[in-house]
């Protein structure tokens, strides 16, 4: 399923597979000037696809694809405020993972976390700590929000506050069992396959699809090697 909807002016959501992945066209239209153009999370395939403007430049709220366009260069370790024709940004770029807001339109996108069907993704190396501080950030952005429209990279948009709060709970607590049940592994000497072994019973009920089950993996991979060397 391909999907085009046009949320407000200027702002297009594209959604696609299963489960729906989605990536956000910003256009900048003004008198006198080219157009410019904003995707976040943009798919790998997205420069064959679609006719683009000469300017434009790509923003991934997780790890930066080559997708054969300009990452726009960011600031980590702040808030960054981007101005795209009448749209104004507010991007929270944090270790591994970038937190895109509009804050006009209570639009928050929420990359790898707050989804109904996937399980949030540690970043390369990470302990879960950088993970568990964007999660709080989230609730707090959810939270300010008079309106409000949650976009995952994957899964269902949000609109209703306590099912975006319940989401990302959820996440929260998927990586406090991984951060308790695997050093616990492997100060007892396990190894990694006995690891995943143990790790599986940590899936929720609710996401054990051929996605979760691959980032679970990942996850459980990516925590035992930052661990192991600590530990």
């Amino acid at each position: 399923m391909t999907k085009i909807t046009q949320l407000f002016e200027h702002l297009e959501l594209l959604t696609e597979g299963d489960p729906p992945r989605h990536t956000l066209f910003i256009l900048s239209r003004l008198p006198g000037e080219p157009d410019r153009l904003l995707l976040i999370d943009p798919p790998p395939d997205v420069t064959e696809r679609f006719n683009l403007p000469d300017d434009v430049t790509s923003l991934f709220t997780s790890q930066v694809e080559d997708v054969g366009i300009p990452a726009l260069s960011i600031r980590p370790g702040e808030v960054n405020h981007i101005r795209v024709g009448q749209h104004l940004l507010d991007v929270h770029a944090r270790q591994g993972h970038t937190i895109v807001v509009m804050p006009a339109l209570g639009l928050i996108c929420g990359g790898d976390f707050g989804s109904d069907l996937a399980l949030p993704e540690l970043a390369p190396r990470s302990d879960g700590t950088a993970e568990l501080e964007t999660l709080r950030e989230l609730a707090r952005l959810v939270k300010e929000r008079t309106r409000l429209l949650y976009v995952p990279r994957v899964g269902s948009m949000g609109e209703d506050r306590v099912t975006v709060m319940t989401r990302l709970a959820e996440d929260v607590g998927y990586i406090h069992g991984l951060r308790r049940v695997i050093p616990a592994a492997i100060r007892r000497g396990d190894g990694l396959p006995a690891i995943q072994q143990l790790a599986a019973t940590l899936m929720p009920e609710n996401r054990r699809t051929e996605l979760c089950r691959q980032r679970h993996t990942k996850n459980v991979t990516t925590l035992f090697h930052a661990l192991q060397s600590i530990l």
